[in-house]
């Protein structure tokens, strides 16, 4: 861990430092400098032609994105009718089963209906249907121009649905559209099933959310019909009260306003507006098509209209658009004008305070750096690091706080791996550590894997004739080389006994070429022991290499436990190793790890013995000299 953070200082290092307050000062000054030096050069005539076009721009995302909504939702209303025909006229449903056509109504409103109200038109104009918000049902007599085409498709036959032109409807107190498909069954007519598509909520969702911002949006259709307007609603109403002249009328159907009938001078002189220019970038972007922006001149205020042409409607052209008066740009010329003087004046005054804030508040920064440089340069060990002192600013005080934690882990680490690794092999410390317990216990794992086993010839004959100290001397230099061998082929020391070292390949760390890294080893020790004294003796020592399956694990009791393996594979192993003993050689392995040799020609053959414990012979081979 230490190792890791000081190759990062050190990295940052070799590139040109400047201090945080250097950088803040810096950089506030060349944008807020650079910043009032642009918009002093580009002009306050950009800015508005800008601020323009913004708006040009917002505009047609909102007339965007009610095209598209008027479009899906006539496509869903489309495929809802021919779904509700083609089920009548398979059978599927039936009309005059009332638990069944009852149940399909539901169906449909669970389906993210976007239809105000849909039912069936029976004799006598009478419509039976549904609203989807509560399944409650609307009974109402329906005006005449709903039901000519319910009387004349008794006459045709099956037809595809069609769409009505858009009215004022008293009944729903809304602008709809009304679509129907007749339906059949076996040839026979069985009614008409009708949808009302309210087209306020496109007014609405055209309105909603710019209650508070300049502009009057609308929809035109026929060209002069007003189908969505924030007055519609209002004249609505008024239309619909004037019909007293009966029940009837008064739900007929109301033809849609037109311009002058609204009450907006702009829309009403719409047709003498005059078109601009709404610039090459614009025009670049595909939702720009159709667009179309004009002014228009009227008692001395200037006016913008942005409008947008919907062509594939089942009733004819659609107009959608929003105006909004020129002033609304005067007022942002006026804001800019205001903004680059206070900010010339501003300027210096924010630098000088820049300063005394950027000095003050960049003092916790400099601690952190400091004790970081520390860290870089003395690491954990050699370094008693002081807990850096919090601060109000609360990314700071979080900082300081994780550096300390950082550095009492980092120091805690380091020593639980010191301790660890004087005990047990660096990689079962690892999965200790990372196992989250503290009991010690790893889960057993049987495997295959290659045992090394290795012991001094005549040690017995040694510690008879020498001091105890000298030969504890002797083996701890013995071992020191001995391990370093084994852990850089990749073994395990799991135990010493006495004199003899017992390693495993492959058990707990996966190791490909178990069986070649163990006879390394074993030939490594050899090469490395032979010329070599330790503590002023010279020895001798033999291996027993043998591959096979295994278990792994700790073992012990509850306080107290050792990490070894088990099986006859590892007895195999140090019998083997006391076979060098009658064959005079120094290392012997067995058939099973010559045959994982990556190539078994490095080895000869020993001879063919009955070790003990065994009712077969076994092969064994030793290394070419």
């Amino acid at each position: 861990m230490g190792s890791l953070c000081s190759g990062i200082f050190k990295k940052l290092a070799e590139k040109r430092r400047y201090s945080v307050l250097t950088v803040l000062l810096a950089g506030f000054s060349v944008t807020s400098i650079l910043g009032v030096g642009i918009a002093l050069y580009v002009g306050l005539g950009a800015a508005y032609q800008n601020t323009r076009n913004l708006w040009v721009m917002l505009s047609d995302l909102d007339l965007t994105s009610v095209q598209r909504t008027m479009h899906e939702r006539m496509d869903n209303v489309g495929k809802r009718a021919v779904w509700v025909a083609d089920q009548v006229a398979s059978g599927a449903l039936d009309p005059s089963f009332q638990y069944g056509w009852n149940n399909a109504m539901r169906a449909l409103s669970a389906s993210q209906i976007d239809v105000m109200a849909y039912g069936l038109i029976t004799g006598d104009r009478q419509f039976i249907g549904y609203n989807p918000e509560n399944m409650s049902e609307i009974r109402r007599t329906l005006p005449s121009d709903d039901v000519i085409f319910s009387e004349l498709a008794h006459l045709r036959g099956p037809t595809v649905n069609h769409t009505g032109f858009p009215r004022w409807d008293p009944y729903f107190k809304q602008t709809v559209i009304a679509d129907w498909i007749p339906l059949f069954a076996d040839g026979r007519y069985v009614g008409t099933f009708i949808q009302y598509l309210s087209l306020s909520n496109l007014s609405n969702s055209l309105i909603r959310g710019r209650e508070d911002l300049p502009g009057v949006p609308f929809i035109l259709i026929a060209g002069n019909r007003v189908m969505a307007h924030p007055r519609l609603r209002e004249w609505g109403d008024s239309a619909a009260s004037a019909l007293v002249n009966g029940a009837d009328i008064a739900r007929s159907p109301i033809p849609l306003p037109t311009i002058n009938d609204i009450g907006d001078p702009v829309l009403a002189n719409i047709g003498k507006s005059e078109s601009i220019d709404i610039g090459d970038e614009s025009k670049k972007r595909p939702e720009a098509k159709n667009l179309r922006l004009s002014g228009l001149d009227l008692d001395g205020r200037y006016s913008m209209i942005v409008t947008k042409q919907m062509m594939n409607t089942p009733f004819s052209p659609i107009i959608i658009g929003i105006h909004f008066e020129e002033e609304l740009f005067d007022d942002e010329w006026n804001r800019l004008v205001l903004a680059s003087v206070m900010g010339g004046t501003v300027l210096l005054l924010s630098i000088i305070v820049a300063v005394i804030i950027a000095r003050h508040f960049t003092k916790p920064i400099r601690r952190f750096a400091a004790a970081a440089r520390a860290f870089e340069e003395d690491g954990i060990e050699n370094h008693d690091f002081p807990d850096l002192k919090g601060s109000r600013i609360r990314e700071y005080d979080d900082a300081a706080r994780s550096f300390n934690h950082m550095i009492k882990a980092v120091h805690d680490r380091e020593r639980i791996s010191s301790l660890f690794g004087k005990f047990l092999p660096a990689s079962i410390a690892r999965k200790l550590l990372a196992s989250g317990t503290d009991s010690g216990v790893l889960p057993p794992q049987q495997c295959e894997a290659t045992v090394l086993f290795v012991d001094i010839e005549g040690f017995t004959t040694l510690c008879e004739e020498l001091e105890p100290q000298q030969i504890i001397s002797m083996l701890n230099a013995y071992f020191d080389c001995a391990t370093g061998i084994i852990e850089e082929h990749g073994g395990i020391i799991t135990q010493f006994q006495g004199d003899a070292i017992l390693a495993v390949f492959n058990a707990f760390d996966e190791l490909h070429d178990h069986a070649d890294a163990a006879l390394d080893s074993a030939i490594a020790i050899q090469h490395a022991v032979e010329p070599r004294q330790f503590d002023g003796l010279s020895i001798h020592c033999r291996c027993g290499v043998n591959t096979g399956r295994m278990i792994a694990g700790n073992v012990g009791a509850s306080a107290r436990l050792s990490f070894t393996v088990h099986g006859d594979a590892v007895n195999t192993a140090s019998r083997l190793e006391r076979e060098n003993k009658e064959l005079g050689t120094r290392i012997l392995l067995s058939d099973s790890t010559r045959d994982l040799l990556s190539d078994p020609e490095r080895v000869v053959k020993a001879g063919q013995i009955q070790l003990r414990g065994r009712h077969t012979e076994t092969l064994i081979y030793t290394c070419r000299n």
